[in-house]
């Protein structure tokens, strides 16, 4: 039998976790700590699966109806909605690893440098560096762009400042490899 908004307010935690059921798959959760939680089961690929929609109060009666609705369209189009969770969130992320942010998360992380020495190589990349590639996503930066602001140092004659710009972006690839943001060195 189908939930009404009523039923889902009354629902008080008892000593076990229960389930309340909609219809279609969908239950509301009720923990002994009092939370609520909506949840969709589902098979896909001949296997069991389960996909949390939300937390009510935060999500209604109607919004958790709508988000089953939409899941259960990408199943009857061949797709789990587990796994576009995912790639939604991924492709989310990859949107706020831009160059900038994780150099200033590399440069965070060197501790050892006297303050006058990591005020420097902050200011070497923020003039040098930032303008061309700061807003950019770092796993779409290929080789020839890194290399570019570095030119522009080089043929401005500051040779060594080109040297020190160069080492700093190849750490701050190595560091973004190491941290997971991109599968392999692009700068060598």
């Amino acid at each position: 039998m189908a939930l009404t908004d009523a039923k889902v307010r009354a629902a008080k935690p008892l000593d076990k976790s229960y389930k309340l059921t909609d219809g279609d798959g969908m239950h509301l959760m009720v923990h002994t700590n009092g939370s609520k939680y909506w949840r969709l089961q589902y098979r896909f690929g001949g296997k069991q699966k389960m996909l949390a929609l939300g937390v009510y109060p935060d999500i209604s009666l109607a919004e958790a109806r709508e988000k089953r609705d939409a899941a259960r369209k990408l199943i009857a189009n061949g797709f789990d909605p587990s796994e576009k969770r995912k790639e939604v969130k991924e492709e989310q992320q990859k949107e706020f690893n831009t160059f900038e942010k994780v150099a200033r998360d590399w440069h965070a992380t060197n501790k050892k440098w006297s303050e006058g020495h990591s005020n420097r190589v902050l200011k070497s990349l923020e003039d040098n560096i930032f303008a061309t590639l700061g807003k950019r996503n770092i796993v779409e930066l290929k080789t020839c762009d890194l290399l570019e602001p570095i030119k522009a140092v080089e043929v401005s004659g500051r040779l060594e400042v080109a040297a020190r710009l160069q080492q700093r972006v190849t750490a701050i690839m190595r560091y973004a490899v190491q941290s997971g943001l991109i599968d392999f060195t692009k700068l060598t």
